[in-house]
């Protein structure tokens, strides 16, 4: 029988009573086991993809939260200590690549449970949360897809092309690009330079202001 594999946690929160009450929390769950550490958000750059980062939403400001990606940094993270207003603003966090959000008044009750949901790559969402996203989503979908359309014959980017950017835009590495696209890392890469040199941007990362210009 295999051995169960050891959760890597990270805690980030300034907030040192509350950490203690979390600690002893996450310590005494009996489903698995957990290594737990503390850090700070400029020490978690390149986070595993299976480790879980608990963020606590009282100890930043809103501004700071959506300058956060996840899908950048790695790992499977969760807001905690939330507000109401960033439930509000549930569909720019999920894009940002989080997995799930608590409210303050939820936290301590919900914290195990989420935990468990988000460790088997699920997400943890309020359902009301959930439907504004939805609803979000299906009234954004039509502009999104024609600005994409606009952006590539703006740009005159060749119908592959226009997937691989359409791939960009949603923040695939090179390697989940090719594996979408049945094509070859090499061949994503070159997609990839010649929508740089087309649209004059020096870094994948910019491609998103496209959207916004």
């Amino acid at each position: 029988m295999s051995v169960p594999k050891e959760q890597l946690i990270y805690l980030v929160s300034t907030n040192n009573a509350w950490k203690a009450i979390v600690l002893a929390m996450l310590l005494s769950r009996g489903d698995s086991k957990a290594n737990i550490k503390q850090r700070t958000l400029d020490n978690l750059s390149q986070v595993s993809a299976e480790a879980i980062v608990i963020l606590d939403k009282s100890c930043i400001t809103s501004s700071i939260l959506t300058e956060i990606s996840p899908t950048q940094r790695g790992g499977l993270w969760l807001i905690v200590n939330a507000e109401q207003d960033d439930e509000a603003n549930i569909a720019n966090i999920i894009s940002l690549g989080f997995s799930g959000l608590i409210t303050t008044e939820f936290t301590l009750e919900m914290l195990a449970r989420a935990l468990r949901t988000i460790q088997n790559k699920q997400l943890w969402f309020s359902r009301d949360a959930m439907s504004t996203a939805l609803k979000i989503l299906v009234n954004s979908t039509d502009a999104c897809h024609t600005s994409l359309n606009d952006l590539g014959t703006k740009y005159t980017l060749s119908c592959r092309e226009r997937q691989v950017f359409s791939h960009l835009i949603n923040g695939y590495s090179n390697k989940e690009i090719a594996q979408r696209l049945h094509l070859s890392p090499s061949t994503v890469k070159c997609h990839v330079s010649s929508i740089l040199f087309k649209t004059g941007k020096r870094s994948r990362s910019q491609i998103n202001t496209l959207l916004m210009d």
